[in-house]
């Protein structure tokens, strides 16, 4: 969009922070973090995991008071302690460990024990306590003055506290919140949770006020507005805070985008063409509770986790409750859409809101190192995801939500096949239960590589990263915190996405397909319909906004949403190529930098993409290639003249093809006299001609094709200005190239 002049923001929109070239708009996109994070309490919570999600779990004893000046009055005997914030930025030099002493008193004068209120003072201000204390029960998203910035809490209560980062990065702000979870009035119990210190990613490489105008964007996101944070499930499945404290913090992600927004619009009064807007907290509330919420599982078995977030037989009697967190966590994301709709003119806008994916309740996690080590294939249970131990491997399991990818070791031991390792890897896949309910389906689909371009009618083959063997778990089952040494065991969470595309079962909760809404200025009024997808909301925005649709872009135009008339529009597809150097067979890759090679691409990959991208034509397709189809080829080309790359070219069914320099690497006449006349497809360039200025006939200036209802797609080819630089003279001689854009005019 910004290619063609559009005015672009984007706020919470994953990945816009990556784009190349970088967006010019504003661009906030999730967050940097600097510490760690966790509670100091005075009591032990049973079962807590804090190692286990590495977050912090400060157990002290609390102290008598002493040391402190202009500290409130306390009516029983002040408290104090002090809890660590640890360093965990990268480089470490930025930040360092920050320490907050506590003053924990009693502000009512009832002649009881009635402890109530605790301050919280950076330990570099010696216990003293400045002037301008914020005032009890601070709200959410009270920014405290830097440097001595002090907050007073009553239970429940949270503050957003303020640092600054040293090193190279001395000045920039960061935030963290805090909050009272406890505060027993016999101090029996006492709980104080604090978050990350975390910083925007933040830019506006476009803005015009000076050099650093950019960098001065982030710092003021971050300094003057409230601090940004999202749910976070580290310290929920720890079990060291309550499901409450997680939902508010969860929550508090708007005080800070919202705030963004209006500054965006408002205050530097950008008014993008494109507003790019993300909201978290739905995806991570049901991540947390869904699975709590529904008595059984898709196949009808008992769900123990019901009501019962320990499993322990025990209702909770929360199903009510937490019901309501997934149900504010939409009205969070609805107030995210009413207020972009309202800064951008709700009456002009058009909106596409949609998600990306679906979601599942499930319970249990799969162990997919456990599998495959049980089955011989791995020396050692693999010690992570997608990462091997020790001794032979044959295969290694990467996984995400409910699909793990399989890969075979390309380097085999002697006598040991590919075949026979995938031939294994399905085996012990479809030989595994889960011990604690053996009659249980673990798996919906077991598929080699070559079945993926049609799942359920959705295309999940991916060139160079999919496994050799796709597992697709069946809910409550799923691969994300498996349980090292066991085949299944509980995952500490209850909400999950991955599987199958379309798996659904509303009665169950169980619905695998993404949310998509579309209505405004240029949206056709209509029941819903049927076969949208998510590549192609990108192509149908393009659309509505009037320029191209994204280079390489899969999905296509969503034309039933923007016509009633379905003739109104033709749509031709363009599949090109450039510089295939006779690659018929496939190249060597690495999906990561843990694992072996394995082969990507060749003719045989790429006449199946070619056919997909063809059925999909809506009116027809023309397949091209840029030049250089011969010339610099592998030797099972090369040894026979390049005669077997036009032949798969003619098999594979090419409209065209550009003349390059490598045309030439067996001089003109071998291109004009045997290469040429074995094409059916014509070669097309318009500035290379003889020396007397002519065309030989053997290739075009250029081509035009029809397609029904009358439509004519024409394709003007040139060549590299510089051929004869890069070629044997000899070779190319008679012939010469000219100006390339002249050549194209003419």
């Amino acid at each position: 969009a910004e290619r063609r002049g559009k005015k672009v923001a984007a706020v919470e929109w994953v990945g816009a922070r990556d784009y190349v070239p970088a967006l010019k708009g504003p661009v906030v996109d999730f967050r940097t973090f600097f510490s760690g994070r966790g509670v100091l309490l005075n009591y032990d919570i049973p079962g807590q995991l804090s190692s286990t999600f590495g977050v912090q779990y400060q157990r002290v004893t609390l102290s008598t008071a002493t040391g402190w000046t202009n500290a409130p009055t306390s009516y029983s005997p002040a408290r104090e302690q002090q809890f660590r914030i640890p360093n965990t930025a990268f480089p470490a030099s930025v930040n360092t460990d920050r320490r907050y002493d506590l003053y924990i008193y009693d502000s009512t004068n009832d002649n009881q024990t009635n402890y109530d209120r605790v301050l919280l003072l950076p330990s570099t201000a010696n216990k003293t306590v400045p002037g301008g204390t914020i005032p009890t029960g601070a709200p959410a998203g009270t920014v405290a003055p830097l440097s001595e910035n002090a907050v007073i809490l009553k239970q429940g209560d949270w503050a957003d506290m303020k640092v600054k980062l040293i090193g190279a990065r001395a000045g920039e702000t960061v935030g963290f919140h805090v909050k009272a979870i406890d505060i027993a009035p016999d101090l029996s119990r006492f709980r104080i949770y604090f978050t990350s210190l975390a910083r925007s990613n933040a830019t506006y490489n476009g803005c015009t006020t000076g050099p650093t105008c950019s960098a001065e964007f982030a710092e003021v996101l971050a300094s003057r507005f409230p601090s940004s944070t999202a749910a976070d499930f580290a310290p929920l499945e720890a079990l060291i805070i309550d499901e409450g404290t997680y939902v508010e913090q969860g929550l508090k992600w708007k005080d800070a985008h919202f705030a963004y927004l209006r500054y965006i619009f408002e205050t530097l009064n950008y008014r993008p063409d494109l507003l790019l807007v993300g909201n978290p907290v739905t995806d991570e509330f049901k991540h947390q509770f869904l699975g709590l919420t529904v008595p059984t599982d898709l196949d009808g078995r008992a769900n123990p986790y019901f009501d019962d977030v320990n499993g322990d037989g025990t209702k909770d009697g929360r199903v009510a409750a937490r019901e309501g967190y997934i149900r504010s966590a939409y009205a969070e994301a609805d107030e995210t859409l009413a207020l972009a709709r309202q800064l951008m003119g709700a009456a002009d806008t058009t909106v596409f809101a949609s998600s990306d994916h679906g979601f599942v309740p499930q319970w249990y996690a799969v162990n997919a190192g456990t599998i495959l080590a049980q089955a011989g294939l791995q020396g050692t249970e693999q010690t992570s995801n997608c990462r091997v131990g020790g001794g032979t491997t044959l295969a290694k399991a990467c996984w995400a939500g409910g699909t793990a990818q399989i890969y075979v070791n390309t380097t085999l031991p002697s006598g040991t096949t590919y075949e026979q390792v995938r031939t294994r890897i399905i085996s012990a896949f479809e030989n595994a239960r889960d011990p604690a309910n053996p009659s249980a389906r673990l798996f919906d689909r077991i598929m080699r590589k070559e079945e993926l371009s049609n799942v359920d009618g959705t295309d999940a083959l991916h060139p160079n990263r999919s496994g050799d063997i796709v597992v697709v778990t069946r809910p409550p089952y799923q691969w994300d915190a498996a349980t090292p040494g066991k085949v299944s065991a509980f995952s500490q969470f209850f909400g999950q996405h991955g599987y199958l595309p379309n798996l659904v079962n509303i009665e169950r909760s169980v619905n695998m397909h993404g949310t998509f809404v579309a209505a405004g200025p240029g949206i056709v009024k209509q029941n819903a319909i049927a076969g949208v997808r998510a590549i192609d909301v990108a192509p149908t925005i393009a659309f509505l906004l009037g320029i191209p649709g994204p280079q390489n872009a899969r999905g296509k135009i969503l034309y039933q949403l923007v016509t009633q008339n379905p003739n109104q529009f033709r749509e031709i597809s363009i599949l090109s190529i450039s510089d295939f150097h006779g690659q018929i067979i496939p190249l060597s890759e690495a999906s990561d930098t843990f694992g072996p090679t394995f082969q990507i691409g060749g003719a045989a990959s790429l006449k199946p993409w070619f056919d997909i991208y063809r059925a999909e034509a809506k009116d027809g397709h023309l397949t091209l290639s840029g030049g250089d189809s011969i010339g610099a080829t592998p030797p099972i080309s090369a040894f026979f003249g390049d005669r077997p790359t036009i032949e798969l070219m003619n098999l594979m069914g090419f409209s065209a093809d550009g003349v390059g320099n490598h045309n030439f690497d067996k001089g003109h006449a071998y291109f004009r006299n045997t290469i040429v006349p074995m094409a059916r497809f014509p070669y097309l360039t318009s500035n290379v001609v003889d020396d007397k200025g002519k065309k030989p006939k053997q290739w075009q200036r250029s081509r035009v094709w029809t397609f029904p209802g009358g439509v004519k797609v024409g394709v003007i080819g040139y060549s590299n200005e510089d051929i004869a630089q890069l070629v044997n003279p000899q070779f190319f001689r008679p012939y010469k190239t000219t100006k390339a854009a002249a050549a194209i005019i003419k």
